[in-house]
């Protein structure tokens, strides 16, 4: 969740990239593939029963269910999403077919989900940049458009840059930055998305300017950065870690509040004088309306995948954080993010006039 709050300055900029980029759409649709293996990078996945859907009062599901992913495939939402749903089958004992409506950062499937059919044989994938973007202007869809089901990951945000960068440290990247304001292209998964956010709350937190570039989805704003379109990128851990493992990236920084077991030796930004700690949260969610057997059901499902040593194992061999919160605290979960956006807004609003 978000623990700096951005200036109204870099606010402003947020409106401004989300009023200048486009939010073109691109569908991939393939089945839920199993995963490889991982133990908790740091979160705490909740206790969970062993109900499934018959236990809720229903013969819930009769067919496929859908997962609307609204980012590309191959990044970090997506791949997270993937894994949950595979394990989620089990319990289930139906298929979960995975279908990615990237666009907009985010926006163009959070509408396909919240119109959707809430008959539990539709549900999606959501990221804390919902709540900022309706705020931002973006969207009317928000979290009160959905019935909650499970948060299932939390991931702090990196400073990643091409491993032939001269840059050794966070610092020399930031000192590098003030130097020559807005020379330095930071990638982000979309604009008004978490890690365009986060390149924001950098920027605030110590006066460096950067170009922001949008790509659709964590994946794809890596391999830029490997390519040499761009000098740095946000994204989590698990997004870039394939590629800083090979060498093609480094990390310098990490935007959390402790170093994260996979790469003990890469310190947080506060460790080296930056004061930056964001990061961001995934979690299911049904269309609103969808009877409370069936969120019930799917609820239990998702406890019982993420406290399964696959799902740990997996995470943690990809970088990702585990956090699992259950469906009668997911809405007081993103209540308080909610929160914390509007009173941001309030403060861009007020400035304004």
């Amino acid at each position: 969740m978000l623990k700096t709050r951005l200036s109204l300055t870099c606010a402003a900029v947020l409106c401004a990239c989300l009023a200048l980029f486009g939010c073109g759409t691109s569908n991939t649709n393939s089945s839920a593939a199993s995963g490889a293996s991982a133990t908790d990078t740091g979160s705490t996945a909740a206790n969970s029963g062993s109900a499934t859907g018959k236990s809720a009062g229903t013969d819930y599901p009769k067919k496929d269910i859908t997962l609307i992913i609204p980012w590309a495939a191959g990044g970090g939402t997506d791949v997270i999403g993937r894994q949950v749903a595979s394990l989620m089958e089990k319990q289930l004992g139906k298929p979960i077919v995975v279908v990615n409506r990237n666009g907009g950062g985010g926006l163009v499937g959070f509408q396909e989900i919240a119109k959707a059919k809430p008959d539990g044989y539709t549900i999606g994938l959501i990221r804390n940049s919902l709540i900022l973007q309706k705020y931002a202007g973006e969207t009317h869809v928000d979290h009160k458009s959905f019935e909650p089901i499970a948060v299932i990951n939390q991931d702090a945000a990196t400073i990643t840059v091409s491993g032939k960068a001269p840059w050794a440290s966070a610092k020399e990247f930031i000192d590098a930055a003030k130097k020559e304001p807005e020379k330095i292209r930071i990638s982000n998964s979309g604009p008004g998305a978490i890690w365009h956010v986060a390149a924001l709350a950098l920027g605030r937190d110590t006066g460096a300017k950067f170009t922001h570039v949008p790509f659709q989805g964590g994946n794809p704003a890596a391999i830029a950065v490997a390519g040499n379109h761009v000098e740095a990128t946000t994204a989590s851990a698990g997004e870039v870690q394939s590629l800083v493992q090979d060498g093609s990236l480094k990390m310098l920084g990490i935007a959390s509040e402790q170093r994260l077991p996979q790469f003990p030796d890469v310190p947080t930004l506060k460790e080296q004088g930056i004061n930056t700690v964001i990061g961001v949260w995934r979690g299911l969610v049904a269309p609103k309306g969808t009877p409370p057997a069936i969120v019930e059901a799917l609820d239990k499902a998702v406890a019982q995948a993420v406290a399964s040593n696959e799902y740990k194992a997996f995470m943690n061999t990809g970088g990702y954080g585990i956090l699992h919160v259950p469906a009668k605290d997911f809405g007081a979960f993103m209540d308080k993010d909610d929160a914390a956006y509007g009173e941001l807004f309030k403060e861009i609003n007020a400035a304004k006039k």
